[in-house]
Formats: C-alpha cells, structure tokens, sequence
C-alpha cells in the first residue's frame, strides 16, 4: 500500500457502498473529487487510502457525512424503489444520482417528522384508506373524493393552477401523508411514493406544471391507497394506467361532467381549443386531463387526442420566474413539515439552528417562512 500523508482510515466497504447507494460508477465519482479512477477503485479495495481531504470531497459528492464514513459496517440500502416506469427499449435503467438523493431525503424528512411527533407527545393523522384493482376507478376516484372532503362547489371556486394545486396538496396532507417536491429531469421522474404507516410519502416534480402536480399527487395517493408505492411515469404499466383513470375520475368526475351541457351536446369528436379550455378552467386541471376524459368516456376519438397532444407539445411554453425563497422551503418539504419543525422550534425542542438546517434555509429566514404557513395544525393531541 502506497504511503499517505493524513490518511483517512475508513473501511474500503463503506467506500463502495457509499459511491454505489449514491448512484455513481467509478470513473465519475472519482473525476468529481478529483482524482484518478485506479486510485478510487484501489481505495474501495483496501488497496490505498484516500486522504482526509480527499474523503470530505467525497462525502460531499455522495451526500454523506464524514461521520458516515467510519461506521463500523455498511447500513442496508436506504434506496428501495419499485420501478413502473415504461422505456421502449426494455433495457435497465438505473436511477441518477440526483433522484436517488431525492429518495433519501424524503425517507430522511419523514424519519425526522416521527422524531419530532414524539418530542411533541403527538401523533400524525393516519392514512387508512386503501383501495384495489379489481374496484371500478369510478369507485375509488369518488373515494377519494370522499376522503379528502372535496365538493364540486369547492372545485369550482379555485381560480389559478397553483390555487388548485395547493388546494389538492393541503387536502392530502391534512389525511396524514407527507407530500414534497423535488427537482428532477421530468423523464426520469413524475412522481413517486413510499408506503409507510403512519406518515406515508409523495413526492411530485417541481418542473412539472401546477395541473400536472395536482395529477400526480392524486395518483401517487392512488398507490398509496393500493399499498403498492413505487417510481412512476404515469405510463402504459397496467398498475399505472389504473392509478390514472383514478385521478382523472376524481379530478373530473364522470357523472359531472358527463351532465355538462358542452359535453352532453356535443355531436363530434372533434373540440376547438376554447371548449377545451373553458372545461380546464372549470374543473382546475390541465388540458390533457380534460381531453383524456372526453376519451375514456367515448366523447372524442384517439386519433384526435393524438393530434390535439402533438399540437401541445410544440406550443408548450416554459416555466415563469423563481419564486421567493420561503414558498420554495414550504413548496418542497410541505405544509405540514414545516409546521412540526417550527412548532418543534417554539416549544424548544429543538433550538433555531436546528430548525434552520432542517428546513434547508437561514436562521434570519425562519419568521418569513413562518408568514408563509398559515394553517391549522394536523396534529391530534395523544391520549
């Protein structure tokens, strides 16, 4: 073994699992920390030593504290993902590193939320509903309407897409699921969920649009409702394309829609985008929603949906501006997250450094985010 100046002495084990659980091959995790791959590959063989500096660019690169690295053993995985996407080409596919990391966060967020639920001496709503295939989606979509307490009065109230969004959000998280947002590539990701009781988990993309995240969530809620929590891309998988005919019958409920005279009326298949558009904003969600419905109720044909989604895609228009630093805090740990840090912080718990590094901002940015939150809390007393 090659002599090291300050070497930092770790188990070659915990190396490779570390850059293996973070998603990387070799050669790029050692060009991201800066050193040659031989040299990598020999450290995780016990073959050298990586220096101590060499060890915090690494543990930064995998998302690990330097601590981590000097467990006496490796953990398990904490990456334990079903996978229904659809690739054409029916190779594997890994995940990136960057969703990965997204998937230990929300499990970290969560295991976070149990911890301060029990300094609290309170416990989380539980999630109780479940659902199965061999139900009609017509059955489980008024389901979950039902659970979640949405009227059609209050539907038709919501004004803007993000309105709808936080309305669907809040309504979820207030049954004891935590809901986040992560940023990822929107190929590899729509949404994902993890199955836990109680607080089970949601994660939509934030680079999705607003009606596309409300989508996504009441999907998501549909496999949590069938315990069969998983990565998605809301495909052509059998078990996905039931959890889209779940959303989409309660977002838009058939027996409602079916009575609106524009659509009881209409002779054609064919719709001009103001029809289309007029249904959208009347029912809070995207056009696609909207046309998907009038196609599994026998009001359009495929062709025309094809031909109205082709013509989308090239007139999609990007994303507006930033939004300001505390609606990005709430907007990706959720409402009700933010809520149990900052309660926890008030009750000295935990202490303002704690909070601050929870919730991933500044300690001078605590009361802004708190002026962001402005809800009841979801929590129940313990008895």
């Amino acid at each position: 073994m090659a002599q090291v100046r300050n070497p930092a002495i770790v188990k070659p084990e915990l190396l490779a699992w570390a850059r293996e659980d973070a998603g990387y091959d070799v050669e790029v995790a050692a060009k991201k920390i800066a050193i040659k791959a031989e040299k990598l590959a020999a450290c995780e063989t016990g073959q050298e030593r990586l220096t101590v500096n060499q060890l915090r660019n690494l543990s930064n690169v995998y998302k690990r504290p330097l601590a981590f690295f000097y467990l006496p053993a490796p953990p398990e995985s904490e990456i334990d993902l079903r996978d229904f996407r659809h690739f054409p080409d029916e190779s594997e596919h890994k995940l990136s590193p960057e969703l990965r990391l997204e998937v230990r966060k929300a499990k970290s967020r969560r295991d976070l939320a149990l911890r301060l639920l029990d300094e609290l001496d309170t416990t989380p709503q539980i999630f109780e509903a479940t659902a199965s295939t061999n139900e009609s989606p017509e059955v489980v979509g008024k389901r979950v309407r039902d659970i979640l307490g949405i009227s059609f009065e209050r539907q038709l109230q919501l004004k803007t897409d993000y309105e709808a969004l936080h309305f669907w959000r809040d309504a979820i998280e207030a049954h004891g699921v935590l809901v986040f947002q992560a940023s990822i590539d929107k190929k590899e990701m729509r949404g994902f969920s993890l199955w836990f009781s109680p607080l089970p988990v949601t994660v939509m993309n934030a680079k999705d649009s607003p009606y596309g995240r409300v989508f996504t969530m009441v999907h998501e809620l549909t496999h949590l409702m069938l315990r069969s929590a998983g990565l998605c891309d809301l495909g052509n998988d059998q078990l996905e394309v039931f959890c889209n005919a779940v959303a989409g019958e309660a977002l838009v409920p058939s027996d409602l829609f079916l009575r609106e005279s524009i659509v009881r009326d209409n002779g054609t298949p064919r719709w001009s985008d103001e029809e289309l558009s007029g249904l959208s904003s009347r029912y809070s969600v995207s056009l696609e929603v909207i046309l998907r419905r009038l196609l599994s109720l026998g009001r359009t044909t495929q062709d025309f949906y094809q031909l109205k989604r082709e013509e989308w895609k090239k007139s999609k228009k990007k994303g507006g501006g930033f939004a300001p630093m505390p609606l990005r805090i709430v907007a990706a740990s959720g409402k009700t997250f933010v809520r149990l840090v900052l309660d926890s912080y008030h009750q000295d718990k935990i202490s303002s450094t704690d909070a601050a590094q929870y919730l991933g901002t500044k300690l001078g940015h605590l009361p802004e985010i708190e002026q962001a939150v402005r809800i009841p809390t979801l929590m129940k007393d313990r008895t």
